[in-house]
C-alpha cells in the first residue's frame, strides 16, 4: 500500500518544494528494488511541455543538463547538497536493499560527475575523482552492484585510474586506453578493496588501501551494465569498429581481465543498453540480455540472451532468442534473481493474446524458466484503477523488475500519456506467477525449444 501511496502523492510532495507555485514534473527511468519495496526514479520539471523520448541513448553531455532535476525514492525527494544545486540524472541503486543510490550531476558548463548517496548515513560522496580532485571531464552512466560495494561509470577523464588507492593517477593500461572510436573509459570504483566489509571512501590509514578506482575498458557509448553480484564481477559495453563499420557487444570479467573476443554480437547498428547478471549455473560467468533491431552475426533481430562461460581461456558464448518479432525493441532488463526478463517493444507479434495492434511501445515480461511471456502492459490498458489509466496508444517504456517475492514479481515502468495534459508517470504492477511456472492463464503459452533455469550469484 505504501508504494501506491508514495506514487500517488509524489506530485503533491514535489509541488510543496517550490512554495505556492505548483510545478509539473515528469518521471523517468524507474529502478525497483529486489524485494519490490522501493522505486527510484528521476523527476524533471516540465518547461513548455514534455515529449516522449523512447530512445535509450538520449542523454549526451553537449546537449543536456541536470539543472532542476531531482532523484525521487518511493515518492519522496532525496535532498542532498549536490542535488539541490545542480540536480541529478540517470539514478541507479543497489537493488538488494536500495540503500546506496548513485547518480550523475552537472551541466551548464560543469562536467557531469558521479555521486553516491548512502541512505543510512544520509551522506553524499563524490565518486568520479582522483584523490580529492573532481574529474576534469564528463563522467556518466553510474551503476552499482547489489551490496553497494562496486560502482561502475564511464568518463572522458584519463586521470582517474588509481589501482593502488593512493590518490595519485597511474598510467592507463593498454586495454583501457581511449581512442577516437571509443573515447569513454570504463572505471570500476571498489569501496572495499581490503574485503573487510567496511566501505571506506576516505581510508582511515593512508598506508592501507580500502578504496581504489580501476580503468577496465573503453566504450563508444557512455552506457554500460554491471552485474549485481557481491563482487560486481561482470560488465557489458559496446565498441564501434570504424574499419568494419559495425558495433561489437562485449562482456568482461574485469577482475581477471577476461573479455569476450570476438564480441558476443556484431551489428551495423548499436545494440540497446544491455543488462547483465552474474550466474553460477548452468555456466560460471555472465548472463547478458540485449536487443538487436537489425540482423547480427547472421541471426535475426529481436531480444536475446547470451550465456558467457568464463571458465575457459576463450569465453564460450551461447545465444538464445527470447523474442524474435516485427518491432523495435529496447531497454532489456533482467530481474536481480535472473528469473525474469522485461523489455519494451513496438512489435505486434510478441504474444498471440490479447491481440496487440496498437503499434506503440508495450512492456513484456518473460519467465526465463520456461522462456514464456507471463505479463504485458497490454493487460492493464484501459483499466480505471489503480490510476493512472493507460490509454490504447500511450507508450510504456523502460521497465524494471524485482526478484520473485513469494509468488509474484513487481514491474515498474514509464507510462507516457499522449493527451495534451498527461505527463510521463511511473507505474508499478504486480505480476503473479502461476504455481509450477509457465504462462498459466495470464497469456497464451509461446514456448521456445529449450528451457533453462538461471541462478545468480548471491548477494
Amino acid at each position: 500500500m505504501r508504494r501506491w501511496l508514495g506514487i500517488l502523492i509524489t506530485s503533491l510532495l514535489l509541488a510543496s518544494l517550490v512554495g505556492s507555485q505548483q510545478q509539473a514534473f515528469y518521471f523517468r527511468m524507474p529502478v525497483i528494488s529486489a524485494d519490490g519495496s522501493d522505486v527510484l526514479y528521476q523527476a524533471i520539471p516540465i518547461q513548455g511541455g514534455g515529449q516522449p523520448t523512447l530512445d535509450v541513448f538520449q542523454m549526451f553531455p553537449g546537449t543536456m543538463t541536470t539543472q532542476g532535476m531531482q532523484v525521487i525514492l518511493n515518492g519522496v525527494p532525496l535532498v542532498t547538497p549536490q542535488i539541490t544545486l545542480l540536480g541529478a540524472a540517470r539514478p541507479h541503486f543497489s537493488v538488494s536493499q536500495g540503500l546506496h543510490v548513485v547518480y550523475m550531476s552537472g551541466g551548464n558548463g560543469t562536467p557531469f560527475r558521479i555521486y553516491l548517496y548512502d541512505r543510512q548515513k544520509g551522506l553524499e560522496t563524490l565518486i568520479s575523482k582522483i584523490g580529492l580532485t573532481p574529474a576534469a571531464d564528463h563522467s556518466l552512466c553510474p551503476r552499482i552492484n547489489g551490496n553497494g560495494r562496486i560502482i561502475a561509470f564511464v568518463s572522458r577523464d584519463p586521470n582517474l585510474h588509481d589501482p593502488d588507492g593512493n590518490g595519485a593517477s597511474d598510467p592507463l593500461p593498454p586495454y583501457a586506453t581511449p581512442s577516437p572510436a571509443a573515447p569513454w573509459i570504463i572505471y570500476i570504483h571498489d569501496r572495499d578493496v581490503d574485503g573487510n566489509g567496511t566501505y571506506d571512501e576516505v581510508p582511515p590509514d593512508p598506508s592501507v588501501v580500502t578504496v581504489a578506482t580501476f580503468a577496465v575498458g573503453v566504450t563508444s557509448l557512455p552506457y554500460i551494465a554491471l552485474s549485481p553480484d557481491t563482487g560486481g564481477t561482470y560488465i557489458a559495453y559496446q565498441v564501434y569498429n570504424p574499419a568494419g563499420k559495425v558495433w561489437g557487444l562485449f562482456v568482461k570479467d574485469w577482475r581477471n581481465n577476461i573479455v569476450t573476443d570476438p564480441p558476443v554480437a556484431v551489428s551495423p547498428v548499436a545494440f540497446s543498453v544491455p543488462s547483465v547478471v552474474g550466474i553460477i549455473q548452468p555456466v560460471a560467468g555472465a548472463l547478458v540480455a540485449f536487443t538487436a533491431n537489425t540482423a547480427f552475426n547472421g541471426n535475426r533481430a529481436g531480444v536475446w540472451i547470451a550465456q558467457v562461460d568464463f571458465t575457459q581461456a576463450l569465453p564460450a558464448v551461447l545465444l538464445t532468442p527470447i523474442s524474435l518479432n516485427n518491432g523495435v525493441n529496447g531497454s532489456p532488463i533482467l530481474s536481480p534473481d535472473a528469473s525474469h526478463l522485461a523489455f519494451h517493444s513496438t512489435a505486434t507479434d510478441v504474444i498471440p493474446n490479447p491481440p496487440d495492434r496498437n503499434g506503440v511501445d508495450d512492456i513484456f515480461v518473460f519467465d526465463l524458466t520456461t522462456q514464456t511471456p507471463v505479463w504485458s502492459s497490454l493487460l492493464v490498458r484501459g483499466l480505471a484503477a489503480p490510476p493512472p489509466t493507460i490509454g490504447p496508444f500511450d507508450p510504456c517504456v523502460h521497465p524494471s523488475l524485482s526478484s520473485i517475492v513469494g509468488n509474484s514479481v513487481f514491474v515498474a515502468f514509464e507510462h507516457w500519456a499522449k493527451d495534451a495534459t498527461g505527463q510521463p508517470q511511473i507505474i508499478i504492477r504486480k505480476v503473479q506467477i502461476p504455481v509450477g511456472g509457465g504462462s498459466g492463464t495470464l497469456l497464451l503459452s509461446w514456448r521456445l525449444p529449450r528451457a533453462r533455469r538461471y541462478v545468480p550469484l548471491p548477494y
